[in-house]
């Protein structure tokens, strides 16, 4: 009798330890698809979707110029607290602009979603510039005057980690949040809060890559 019964209690356990993880796993991925509730009504026709880790993905309008945000988490960097990282696209309109930029702020190699550990050209910062950062172009890189008082307004705030220009569009990379510090330093885990982005962080961002675009765009107008 005690072995069925001793049968019974260890199913019930693993039955509870799965309902506990289920339970968990559906609360983390509705949190990460709402991520951008807040931000939806920045942008015109806006519509979400979720990428392979159930991050939601926004893409819509903004004056006139087609906008993709997406969250990616990273947990690569030795002995640093977890990031999610927020990348912010503006696509060009018209013609293409001339030069390729890649701006990342205190590299560390492990930076999985730059180009910059490809491109072997390197461009020499405007005085005043940040100093602890790597600066490469694939090819040459752009009138670097057209965006100097974006770059200084831009990498005041220590949380724009990359500003990556192509001849078809512009991408910020920007610290969206940090991963619960006692969470990590326990266990190793990477949790997040599931808050939404406030729509006054994401806007300004959203209004220094327009503003860097159309600058861009200005030049071979």
């Amino acid at each position: 009798m005690m072995p069925i019964f001793n049968i019974v209690l260890a199913i019930l356990f693993v039955a509870i330890l799965w309902w506990m993880y289920r339970r968990h796993h559906l609360k983390t991925w509705e949190g990460r698809s709402r991520l951008f509730d807040e931000c939806r009504s920045l942008l015109q026709n806006p519509r979400v979707m979720r990428n392979e880790a159930g991050y939601a993905q926004l893409e819509g309008d903004f004056q006139g110029y087609r906008v993709r945000l997406g969250l990616e988490e990273d947990h690569l960097t030795m002995r640093k607290i977890p990031s999610l990282w927020l990348h912010l696209v503006v696509e060009g309109k018209g013609s293409a602009t001339a030069g390729t930029l890649d701006m990342l702020m205190r590299p560390q190699n492990t930076e999985f979603y730059s180009p910059s550990w490809n491109w072997d050209g390197t461009v020499t910062p405007l005085p005043g510039w940040p100093g602890h950062a790597l600066y490469r172009t694939q090819d040459t890189p752009p009138d670097l005057q057209l965006i100097d008082a974006h770059v200084r307004q831009l990498f005041s705030d220590e949380k724009a980690k990359e500003l990556l220009l192509t001849p078809r569009a512009v991408r910020l990379t920007y610290q969206a949040k940090q991963a619960e510090r006692g969470e990590y330093l326990l266990l190793r885990a990477a949790s997040f809060d599931h808050f939404p982005l406030h729509s006054d962080t994401v806007l300004p961002l959203l209004a220094r890559a327009i503003g860097i675009r159309q600058d861009l765009e200005g030049a071979i107008a």
